[in-house]
C-alpha cells in the first residue's frame, strides 16, 4: 500500500462545492453534515471572518491512499480518518471531508478552516506532509484493518 498526504492553503472555501459535485461526503466537524452545501460553505465562511484580515481562510488536504485492501468501506476510511486527524491534533477544526473511489486508489479531499477562534489560527507553516503524518496516516491505516481482521475470526 503506498500513501501520499498532500496540503496546500486556500483563499476560499469554493473548493467545497465542487467537490460535493463530484464526490461522496465522507465526514465533517462543527458543521450539520446534512446541510446542503451552501449552508455549509455559509458556516466556513462566518467561522472565517472571525479573522478578517487572512489572506487564506483554508487548508485543503489529499490523502490518496494506492493499493489498498478492497475490504475497505466507508466506515472504514472514517475510522482511518478520524484516528489520523486525533493524532495530528486537527480533530477539533472545522472541516467536512469527501471520497472518491478509482481502480486502484481511494483519494480522500478533506477542507478545514483554518480559524480557530479570533485569537487562534492553523499557520499555514505547518503545510507539507512530515514523515511523523506517514506514520500516523499508515498506523491508522493498520490498526483499521487488524480491527477488521479481528472482527471476521
Amino acid at each position: 500500500m503506498e500513501l501520499i498526504i498532500i496540503e496546500d492553503s486556500l483563499r476560499d472555501f469554493q473548493p467545497i462545492s465542487i467537490l460535493d459535485q463530484t464526490q461522496k461526503r465522507l465526514m465533517a466537524n462543527i458543521i450539520n453534515f446534512s446541510d446542503p452545501i451552501s449552508c455549509i460553505i455559509n458556516a466556513f465562511q462566518k467561522q472565517s471572518h472571525l479573522r478578517p484580515k487572512l489572506k487564506k481562510f483554508g487548508i485543503y488536504v489529499k490523502l490518496i491512499f494506492k493499493n489498498t485492501q478492497d475490504l475497505l468501506e466507508e466506515r472504514f476510511f472514517r475510522q482511518i480518518l478520524s484516528q489520523y486527524l486525533e493524532e495530528i491534533g486537527w480533530s477539533d477544526l472545522q472541516y467536512v471531508s469527501f471520497i472518491t473511489y478509482s481502480q486502484n486508489s481511494i483519494q480522500i479531499d478533506i477542507i478545514f478552516n483554518r480559524v480557530i477562534s479570533p485569537s487562534q489560527i492553523i499557520d499555514l507553516k505547518c503545510l507539507k506532509a512530515t514523515k511523523r503524518q506517514y506514520k500516523i496516516l499508515r498506523q491508522a491505516y493498520i490498526n483499521t484493518c487488524n480491527s477488521i481482521e479481528k472482527s471476521y475470526v
